[in-house]
């Protein structure tokens, strides 16, 4: 490992706020494709597409935060409130998923349509008539924000209170925030339990784990799993995607053209976007991965976004091509632990880039007005825009 000073202060969250993460992580393959960190007590780096393939429905490699730092780390997340599902495996880890699968479905998620693009109208007509606006604060934030709020039940006017603890767990292992989150978690499960109604969490009430009726403190972790994969995932996508066809007038040009173009083009803007870069796990016997020899302890990351960039499967990978076939893209992960809310998350993207594109075409980049953040996600705060103001929707 001392031939490779590059990973040696190879930190993800940091890499996670750069503007192209992908060009510097090819650095970093050249160097060597399965790489070591000595940040956060030491872990590997798979940034092969076959390599991460391989490592993600491999059953020797365990989600568990006690075999690792978590899925994330520095922070571990089970030391506040076990989080099932994300740290769970085998047959544990489908009695949870199947059921939020279900909920969490195609159907489902076509359902929410009409709602979402309500939403979004909505929100540009806070600030369509002024010609400014932040699509990152205003916008690609607050849609999730309501949504999430709206599927599990949670206080509208404390949306926005939820996303910020959601952010901070997720972007500095804030403890605090993350214990808010649990807290609330306890109170909605006696509000739930007293008074059942058609939202998510009071579904999850009749959940069966190991044959048994589900307790307390995994419902509650799992409230907090979708509070943090809700909030904070497609809110930083969004963002992206709009920096990006700012940056590119090429792009915006062809989505104007066509706007069925969108949803065609949307695993492209996933690819290289990469929201979620990377997962973690540990190593619970010896073997090999893409001819490197692993040992029962090891942490290994397994990087979606370096996969996607990976220009033995991607050609020119750094370049966004609206017709590229990428169905086998990596953005939600790969294998057992795939992100539960890939469906939704597509039909928010989709709407999202359409109302803008349809109402606020001309939005041009505010020079340092872009604002990203160190995550284990790809944070963004801010990214103010001008444009030719409107008028508000007269839908609504």
């Amino acid at each position: 490992m001392s031939k490779q000073p590059q990973w040696r202060e190879y930190d993800h969250l940091e890499v996670s706020a750069l503007e192209n993460p992908g060009e510097y992580l090819d650095t970093l393959r050249a160097e060597n494709p399965i790489g070591y960190s000595d940040k956060y007590g030491g872990f590997y780096v798979l940034t092969r597409y076959a390599d991460c393939i391989a490592a993600g429905k491999d059953p020797r490699l365990s989600s568990s935060p006690d075999l690792g730092p978590g899925s994330g780390f520095p922070f571990k997340h089970h030391d506040l409130l076990r989080m099932p599902m994300t740290s769970d495996d085998g047959q544990r880890h489908r009695d949870f998923r199947m059921p939020l699968q279900m909920l969490f479905s195609p159907k489902f998620a076509s359902a929410q349509t009409i709602r979402v693009r309500e939403i979004c109208n909505d929100l540009i007509d806070t600030f369509i008539e002024t010609g400014v606006a932040d699509l990152a604060d205003q916008y690609s934030i607050e849609l999730p924000a309501v949504l999430i709020a709206e599927l599990l039940d949670l206080p509208h006017e404390r949306r926005r209170q939820f996303q910020g603890w959601a952010s901070s767990m997720v972007a500095a292992g804030d403890m605090e925030a993350g214990k808010k989150i649990a807290d609330y978690t306890e109170e909605l499960y006696h509000l739930r339990k007293e008074n059942p109604g058609e939202d998510i969490p009071s579904k999850m009430l009749s959940f069966s784990i190991e044959g048994r009726a589900i307790s307390k403190d995994e419902w509650r972790g799992l409230v907090m799993l979708l509070v943090l994969g809700g909030l904070d995932t497609t809110a930083n996508g969004g963002g992206y995607a709009f920096h990006m066809i700012g940056k590119r007038p090429e792009l915006r040009r062809y989505l104007l053209e066509d706007p069925s173009r969108i949803q065609k083009s949307l695993k492209e803007f996933l690819r290289i976007i990469n929201p979620v870069p990377a997962h973690s796990r540990g190593i619970t016997e010896d073997l090999e991965i893409g001819g490197h020899q692993f040992r029962k302890g090891d942490v290994v990351q397994l990087n979606w976004m370096a996969a996607n960039h990976d220009p033995e499967v991607f050609s020119n990978p750094h370049v966004f091509d609206p017709d590229r076939k990428v169905d086998h893209h990596l953005a939600f992960g790969s294998g057992p632990h795939r992100c539960l809310g890939n469906y939704l998350a597509l039909v928010e993207m989709q709407i999202m880039i359409e109302q803008v594109l349809s109402r606020i075409p001309d939005y041009e980049l505010v020079e340092g007005g872009t604002e990203r953040f160190g995550s284990l996600n790809r944070g963004m705060r801010h990214l103010r825009v001008t444009f030719t103001p409107g008028k508000r929707s007269s839908a609504r």
